[in-house]
């Protein structure tokens, strides 16, 4: 069972939407996380979620409940995407036009989006340093761009700053269910994952890269191993 941490929130001033991702770019070089560019326009039609109160966290089963309405968009996706280990997955650094944490998942090849804002990433494979180094960078980007950055760590470690817990929590997970490897989000994720693990970022301006579109097939009904929200 993948121990994860869920964020969303908005830019209070947009404008700083430049200077953060430069803070980000550094912050990574440092860490030597590998990092990509993300800067793209989503045209088509999305999935938004009409429910009022969706939760923090957005996936395959959650969406089955879910009462979804399907909307014209025309819209824009700049950021980074952030693997700050081979074997943990990425972080989504990725903002709207509107300066919300958000991310707009391919469902066909028609330009059909599903609108993900509760962002998350599962450090867990990759050991309890690169979980204390995920929970490091959120709180940074809350300290110095995003006060109302909302962060929800399953190991209770971003809240508490408790290591000990979090390593018997890490442990006990190691027992528990696996995920279903066969997930659409799970797989695109992947995907993304190997084409970014080569790349590293400098301090020069990096080039402008599209993240590659993938088409996983949603899936309607809830999985036996998700978590509830």
């Amino acid at each position: 069972m993948d121990v994860t941490i869920h964020y969303n929130g908005k830019l209070e001033n947009r404008a700083r939407l430049a200077e953060l991702l430069d803070a980000a770019r550094l912050y990574c070089a440092e860490q030597r996380w590998a990092c990509r560019e993300v800067d793209e326009r989503i045209v088509g039609q999305v999935e938004r979620v009409m429910r009022a109160n969706v939760g923090v966290m957005e996936n395959d089963a959650a969406r089955a409940g879910m009462d979804l309405e399907l909307e014209p968009i025309d819209d824009s996706l700049q950021g980074l995407l952030i693997t700050p280990h081979k074997k943990s997955e990425p972080i989504w650094l990725t903002f709207n036009r509107a300066g919300e944490f958000a991310y707009y998942m391919p469902l066909d090849d028609r330009g059909t989006f599903w609108e993900i804002k509760a962002l998350f990433t599962r450090p867990q494979s990759a050991g309890i340093d690169t979980h204390i180094a995920v929970c490091d960078f959120l709180r940074f980007i809350r300290d110095e761009y995003m006060p109302g950055l909302n962060v929800y760590d399953e190991a209770n470690y971003f809240e508490s700053g408790d290591a000990n817990n979090l390593g018997r929590t890490l442990d006990f997970s190691d027992t528990g269910v696996e995920s279903d490897e066969n997930d659409s989000q799970t797989e695109f994720v992947r995907t993304l994952m190997d084409s970014t693990q080569s790349e590293q970022v400098t301090q020069d301006a990096p080039r402008r890269k599209k993240i590659p579109h993938q088409t996983p097939k949603p899936k309607r009904s809830p999985k036996a191993s998700a978590r509830k929200n």
